[in-house]
Parts: C-alpha cells; structure tokens; sequence
C-alpha cells in the first residue's frame, strides 16, 4: 500500500498541470467515492468541469471555486463559502451552462451568430435574427417546466423578421424555440401577473407521457410542442 501511495504522489508531483480533474485523472482515484468529506482548503478548482465526482459532506469554503462548474456533481452537505448553498450555486452553474448549449445550437439553427444583449436576449449583427432565451428547472406536478414572458422580450422579438421565444428545460437535451408570432397569439389566453411597476404572462409546459411535451392553455386545448423542439 505505501508503494502504491508514493507510485500515485510521484505521478501527481511530476505532472504537467494544476487541474484539479487532471491530477485525479493521473493519481488514479475514483471520482464516484473517493472524495466524500474532503476539506478542499487550499485547492484550486478553476475550469474544472466536475460531472460525476461526488463531494457529499466536503467542505469548499477555503477553496479556490472560481468558475468550476459543478453541474452532474453530487453535492449533499457540503459546505461553499459566503454561506450560500451549494444547491443555489451550482443551479446557477447549471443554468449558465445549458442557456449556453441552447444559444449555440440556436445560432446554428439560424445560421449565424447569435450575440448577448441581455441576460435572456440575443440576436445577430444586423439584429434581424432574435431569440428571448428563458430555463426552467423541473418542478413536481402535472406542469413541471414554468417560465415567465416578459412584454419587453415581446417587443425585442416583434422588431426583428425572425424572432423566437426559446424554452430551455434544465434536465433535458431538447429545447423549444417558438416563433413570436405564435407566442403572442397565445398571450391573451395566458395567465398575467401585474404590479405598479411591471407585468409578465405565466407560461408552463406539461408532460402528458413520458417525453411529449405541450403548452398548457387555461381553459383550452394544449399546444404541442414537437414541432418547434430541437436538440442541443
């Protein structure tokens, strides 16, 4: 055992990198179990992309987090600095990642590309290819994507010839670009929530069998979605 403990130190010590993945790669150790209740002070995860590790219970409030993207990593208990959650950090990890994948795929789809100008929307150089981009987690229930439609992503959407409200689902390998034409048919049967200040129209996705997906219309047939999904 001291043999192989002093073969896995001289691999990690003669090793061309400071990546965290890759020096586990080189020691040979087992991202699935070997890392349960680590205290991670001192290390530096930055770029490291950490699907399929499982840090139950690791403490990673000195560590250097950075940019890590901890989407796929099992992270029951463990401690983050700043006090915030590891469920919240890595959702908004996860989020990033997938609003990336679908506007690469989108921009492919469209055939140029699409450049951010806000956090939800994107379009072309000459701005007259458009998308409103918006991600749900999966909740519990009969409706388990919800997502809000915001009037100014409607008037982003109406000012290009090619405008579409995009629906990402934070488990899946598909989205959903509607075109805005169709959205804003929708609107008057959706419901709206106003303050003083704002207003935005409730949007919800149903499963009704295992991998068809629908638009809920209150009081209405529901809006299959097959024919606006695409993979990323």
């Amino acid at each position: 055992m001291v043999v192989e403990l002093d073969e896995v130190l001289a691999k990690v010590h003669s090793a061309d990198t400071d990546n965290f993945v890759e020096l586990v790669r080189i020691s040979g150790l087992d991202p699935a179990s070997d890392f349960r209740f680590a205290n991670f002070e001192g290390m530096d995860f930055s770029n490291c992309k950490l699907r399929g590790f499982d840090f139950t219970g690791c403490d990673f409030t000195k560590a250097n987090i950075g940019n890590a993207n901890f989407s796929g990593a099992v992270t029951k208990g463990a401690k983050f600095t700043n006090n915030s959650s590891s469920s919240d950090r890595i959702r908004t990890q996860a989020l990033i990642q997938k609003r990336r994948e679908i506007v690469t795929a989108m921009s492919s789809r469209l055939g140029d590309t699409l450049i951010q100008t806000s956090q939800a929307m994107y379009q072309n150089a000459d701005g007259k290819k458009r998308i409103a981009c918006t991600i749900s987690k999966r909740y519990d229930g009969r409706t388990p994507y919800w997502y809000a439609y915001h009037p100014k992503w409607d008037d982003f959407l109406r000012d290009a010839p090619d405008g579409y409200f995009v629906l990402g689902c934070l488990d899946l390998k598909i989205a959903f670009s509607i075109p805005r034409l169709v959205v804003n048919r929708l609107l008057i049967d959706l419901h709206a929530s106003k303050t003083k200040t704002s207003q935005y129209w409730h949007v919800h996705i149903g499963e009704p069998a295992e991998g068809e997906y629908v638009l809920i219309i209150p009081h209405k047939k529901t809006v299959s979605l097959k024919p606006y999904e695409f993979l990323i």
